[in-house]
């Protein structure tokens, strides 16, 4: 991320001694991963959880978050979908590429936005939690939130 995000880069600090301490190995090593996600007023993305920790840094703008604890998945009611990826066509087009001898991926179909749509018998009794970030605030996401 350092090459390709040059420009930013120093405006984030080296280190952020908690989140290090937290998402390292325990042998002084980093996160695993670094992620930068960048959207526009019109980005949404899907009912998931990420099965790692993730720290969410507000950079400009707002984001609002609709968060459910791992002890409501059974509130969700899930799909699975066959894994594929997209390959350019010509111009600018793209070919959703199915990967067959893959496993599936759990795909939630249930959103609390809209509870009484493909709802399970249980969904009714979850209770999501709605956070708003602004510029400058961090959002801590434990596994599987």
């Amino acid at each position: 991320m350092r090459n390709e995000y040059s420009t930013l880069y120093s405006d984030v600090p080296a280190d952020i001694p908690w989140a290090t301490e937290s998402l390292g190995d325990g042998a002084g090593a980093g996160p695993d991963a670094i992620n930068l996600w960048i959207g526009n007023s019109r980005s949404v993305t899907a009912l998931h959880k990420d099965n790692y920790e993730n720290i969410y840094a507000q950079v400009r703008g707002e984001k609002c978050f609709v968060l459910l604890p791992p002890v409501e998945t059974p509130c969700v009611n899930m799909t699975y979908l066959e894994q594929a990826t997209y390959a350019r066509g010509g111009g600018d087009a793209f070919t959703l590429i199915p990967e067959p001898s893959s496993d599936k991926i759990p795909w939630a179909i249930w959103d609390p936005d809209t509870p009484d749509t493909n709802a399970t018998a249980l969904s009714h009794l979850s209770r999501p939690l709605r956070v708003d970030l602004a510029p400058g605030d961090l959002l801590y996401l434990p596994a599987l939130w």
